[in-house]
């Protein structure tokens, strides 16, 4: 098992989930600002919500592990609950997205006649 000195995984794994944030927030801004189209948000929430459980799958495993090898108790509840907002707000979109499937948006091309008389 791996030492722990100077508590640097429960700091790591909050640096990762505050770097986690500023991915989402940033695309978050640019659609709101209209620089960006509304699909570019999901794709980007889904994969900062899939980073972020692993994030919260370490962390618990951290806190587990934290309690029975080195007799610590590591406050990290806070920075669990940031890790989900990506995660809530992904399942959100995903959720009430009322969009029809991909196949039925295809654009078919449609041909006019005009006579002149």
């Amino acid at each position: 098992m791996f030492k722990d000195k100077f508590c640097k995984w429960p700091k790591l794994l909050r640096f990762l989930v505050f770097i986690s944030l500023i991915p989402p927030l940033s695309i978050f801004y640019l659609v709101y600002s209209n620089l960006a189209p509304a699909y570019l948000l999901n794709e980007t929430l889904t994969i900062v919500g899939a980073f972020n459980l692993l994030l919260l799958a370490w962390g618990l495993l951290l806190k587990i592990r934290a309690k029975k090898y080195w007799y610590r108790n590591y406050h990290i509840g806070k920075t669990m609950v940031l890790a989900l907002i990506p995660i809530l707000a992904c399942g959100y979109l995903l959720a009430t997205d009322q969009n029809a499937p991909r196949v039925a948006q295809q654009v078919k091309t449609q041909y006019v006649e005009i006579s002149i008389n």
